[in-house]
């Protein structure tokens, strides 16, 4: 007779708290209202590392976003340019160094984010996916080493796709890392 196992549910997201994805993605979370964590913001790489969504102007998000990247940091980019993912971008580059990545017309960006553009790290390549045409400012990021798409809220909390491009799919993607809620380690549930 064999047992079958349940599902271990993912730990609860704890806003503050870094927490290890994968071997070169950490989420961590803005307070929420409530009980809810906010956005998440991710740290992909080790030796160098990208910010992704480094959320509102919350001194002690960026305060954990420093300690845990410190000035490792070289890069930041943005999901989208509405103030909860971004309104910290410029604090955090004058604390860090790092160069801001963002879309046409984003106040103190140092390059223009456009589709198909690249950050080659010194262990991984992140690449810019527009959503529509990029016009808007809204992308979603491919971590190519681990196939992982960095989705910002263009993945909704229970994985559907919100006005994602077809052509994520040529990248096969196998994890989603959403921009609200859990780590989704199976994409093509989703995709």
């Amino acid at each position: 007779m064999s047992v079958t196992e349940e599902p271990v549910p993912p730990p609860p997201i704890t806003p503050g708290v870094a927490r290890a994805l994968s071997p070169l993605v950490r989420r961590i979370a803005c307070a929420g209202s409530g009980d809810e964590p906010g956005l998440n913001t991710y740290l992909i790489g080790i030796d160098e590392i990208v910010i992704i969504d480094p959320g509102p102007q919350d001194a002690s998000h960026l305060d954990v976003l420093c300690g845990c990247g410190g000035d490792r940091i070289r890069w930041i980019v943005l999901t989208d340019t509405a103030e909860a993912y971004s309104a910290g971008a410029q604090q955090l580059k004058e604390r860090t160094g790092a160069e801001l990545v963002a879309p046409a017309g984003f106040d103190g960006a140092d390059d223009v984010l456009g589709d198909g553009y690249k950050i080659d790290a010194t262990e991984f390549r992140i690449t810019a996916v527009a959503i529509d045409d990029g016009s808007d400012g809204r992308f979603s990021f491919v971590l190519e080493q681990e196939r992982t798409l960095l989705a910002g809220d263009h993945v909704n909390e229970s994985g559907a796709p919100v006005g994602l491009p077809e052509k994520v799919k040529s990248y096969r993607i196998r994890s989603i890392a959403p921009g609200h809620g859990q780590y989704i380690e199976n994409a093509s549930t989703v995709l």
